[in-house]
């Protein structure tokens, strides 16, 4: 079953591309629910959900503007015209059945009110942290639409909300949550006094190519009984028994898992000899500053100056809290006591622990980064 794959409302026209005004997410996020619910047999874009709200409002979405904003019918519709079907959810038991079935989720909600701690976006932490702390509005909150999915296979609920950059390894893919903080993310909309149910703020998401084929059974002809041939006597020198070779097992395929594909992929990518010269420099920084100490006391100075003057302390503080808040959350979205979770639990949640913290360190080599890129703090 593949992750779920974040469909950026960042990329979805060009007022989004060069002005940053973004009014797609409904469009965005039925795009995401459709091409997980066809278990990626179609797989649309924002752009290609922008366009079949346009096929079927016939609305003008004029550029430069906030403009282009949706409801939950709308939805219904844009989703038929992407080829899949979407109804309300009854409940919020119906929902979660509906999603082990392989359903995917349109979630409204009022971001980021009572949400759990998640990442939500770096859009969202540039937003917050910077504009709407400036316009002292540090609590506030937008109406947004958003989606999710559960891969059959775990157990495992991803939710992703389309201002995530799918272009970044680290927000490809959705977030691992559990069921109690997809209620919680949906339950926003409550809080906010906008539904008087959480289960509301839901549409259910299907698709013809995410239905599993049932297979008929298979009819087994009668088989004749097999009549013994007579056999010579067997002497006390002669074995009676002849052993067969147990078969030896086909070895399986081995299954990447692909966000941990895609962060190596952009390992390959990095320039390793500029990441070295720039390593070589912080530490001839390092070195320089230390000037008039030496023994011990030096090297201490030396690391303590690389550690103050790079991300590289920051960047490793972050990679094991997202390795072990990604675990955490995995092993609790299966569902089972912890002594009970097999070899292949295992592989899975460390499998997810991994990707999560890669996406770290690619963060990390990457010099635009303005949390922890490899660089030379400013004096």
């Amino acid at each position: 079953m593949p992750l779920y794959r974040t469909k950026s409302q960042l990329y979805s026209d060009q007022e989004a591309i060069k002005q940053g005004i973004l009014d797609d997410c409904t469009w965005a996020s039925c795009a995401a629910a459709v091409s997980f619910a066809s278990l990626y047999t179609v797989n649309y874009s924002a752009a290609d959900g922008v366009a079949a709200q346009k096929a079927v409002t016939k609305r003008v979405d004029k550029q430069g503007v906030s403009d282009n904003g949706g409801s939950l019918p709308e939805a219904v519709k844009v989703i038929a015209k992407l080829g899949g079907k979407a109804r309300y959810a009854k409940s919020w038991d119906d929902a979660m059945t509906a999603m082990k079935s392989g359903a995917a989720l349109l979630v409204w909600v009022q971001q980021p009110q009572g949400f759990p701690d998640i990442h939500i976006s770096k859009w969202h932490d540039k937003w917050k942290r910077w504009w709407w702390v400036k316009q002292k509005q540090p609590t506030r909150t937008y109406g947004h639409m958003t989606s999710s999915g559960m891969d059959r296979d775990t157990g495992i609920i991803y939710w992703t909300c389309p201002t995530r950059d799918e272009r970044d390894p680290a927000e490809a893919y959705g977030v691992p949550v559990t069921e109690s903080q997809l209620r919680q993310i949906a339950n926003s909309k409550v809080k906010a006094g906008k539904l008087k149910a959480d289960y509301k703020a839901l549409l259910i998401v299907t698709h013809p190519g995410g239905q599993v084929a049932v297979q008929a059974p298979v009819a087994v002809a009668p088989v004749a009984p097999v009549v013994a041939a007579p056999t010579a006597p067997v002497s006390a020198t002669q074995s009676a028994v002849v052993s067969t070779p147990a078969p030896v097992p086909a070895k399986k395929e081995a299954q990447i898992d692909p966000a941990l594909s895609a962060s190596v992929d952009a390992l390959k990518r990095v320039d390793w000899g500029a990441k070295a010269g720039e390593a070589a420099e912080a530490i001839g920084n390092a070195v320089e500053l230390t000037k008039g100490q030496s023994g011990m006391n030096r090297v201490i100075s030396v690391l303590k100056s690389i550690k103050d003057n790079t991300g590289i302390d920051e960047a490793a503080t972050e990679a094991a809290r997202v390795f072990l808040t990604t675990c955490i959350a995995m092993m609790l979205a299966t569902g089972s006591p912890l002594l009970d979770m097999t070899s292949g639990d295992f592989r899975v949640v460390i499998s997810g622990g991994l990707s999560a913290c890669l996406n770290v360190v690619v963060r990390f080599l990457q010099p635009t980064d303005n949390q922890f890129g490899v660089k030379t703090k400013e004096k």
